[in-house]
């Protein structure tokens, strides 16, 4: 990726994450990065495709990295996943992350905020979604495999309801903004699914 496109994404996913779609426009982008119209459209066509290419380097590299790639070697997976919700909390607690408990998870802030905006941004964030349950439905079944469940369960509906409470938790977290309130729920959802 060239330096001019990586600063365009970055710039761009920042803005999109703290301020929304609407609230963002290219003139606030192009004066961040300082640079101008023309030499954005010799990168991205339009703002449209820009913002795609924004969301996608950063969702993918999230669901890659933390919904993914820890799972595909576990021989544990319930306590991976036990793992990978707790450093879900950590990176809103790290100062350093670009994740802020006041700004909410920015996949499903993407949802409510710009599904209705674009097919394309509607169609990739819910193959986000859909590529998350799916990871966490395929360690469920490798716990059940493996043994290392207490119980006997449908493993998409309960990859379906822990996604649901990690995004409702950090929603209700966002709303209080208080991180407090993310480790209490996340204290909770990670007790039930190591009940399972």
């Amino acid at each position: 990726m060239k330096k001019t496109e990586k600063l365009l994404i970055d710039i761009t996913f920042d803005l999109l994450y703290k301020k929304g779609y609407c609230a963002t426009s290219l003139m606030d982008i192009l004066k961040i990065a300082k640079i101008t119209k023309g030499a954005m459209y010799y990168h991205f066509t339009n703002k449209n495709e820009l913002v795609l290419a924004s969301i996608h380097h950063y969702l993918e590299t999230i669901l890659q990295a933390h919904w993914i790639a820890p799972f595909d070697e576990s021989e544990h997976p319930i306590e991976t996943l036990i793992q990978q919700i707790n450093a879900y909390l950590y990176m809103y607690a790290d100062t350093e992350s670009f994740l802020e408990i006041k700004h909410g998870c920015p996949l499903i802030n993407f949802v409510l905020d710009m599904s209705d905006k674009d097919e394309a941004f509607f169609s990739y964030l819910q193959s986000v979604y859909a590529r998350w349950q799916e990871s966490v439905n395929k360690v469920l079944q490798k716990a059940q495999e493996l043994k290392q469940t207490k119980t006997q369960f449908d493993t998409n509906d309960q990859a379906l309801f822990i996604i649901s409470s990690i995004e409702g938790s950090i929603g209700v977290a966002k709303a209080h903004n208080n991180l407090e309130s993310l480790k209490k729920s996340f204290a909770v959802l990670t007790k039930y699914v190591g009940s399972l």
